[in-house]
């Protein structure tokens, strides 16, 4: 079992923060931070990836469409698939 506490990382200047939280066998649990006006380039991920915003506001892009996410918002994409995110308020994910 593990317990994480998620501590606000956008103290500094650059206004992307990314931490892993947890490391398991089938793939781990990320933390992104970005401040408002801040982007996250299209990439993927080799395995499943669930996103959840945790406060504030993104843009997501997986391959052609955007998703518009706010708090309590939830997203599952498979793996390889492409994609990335803009952040339109400060934002925890």
């Amino acid at each position: 079992m593990s317990v994480v506490e998620i501590k606000n990382q956008l103290s500094g200047e650059k206004g992307v923060a990314r931490s892993k939280l947890l490391d398991f066998e089938e793939g781990a649990v990320m933390n992104l931070q970005l401040k408002a006006g801040k982007k996250i380039p299209r990439h993927h991920a080799n395995c499943h990836v669930i996103v959840y915003v945790i406060e504030g506001e993104v843009l997501f892009g997986v391959s052609e469409q955007k998703f518009h996410m706010k708090s309590g918002s939830l997203l599952h994409m498979n793996p390889f698939q492409e994609h990335d995110i803009a952040a339109i308020e400060d934002a925890i994910d």
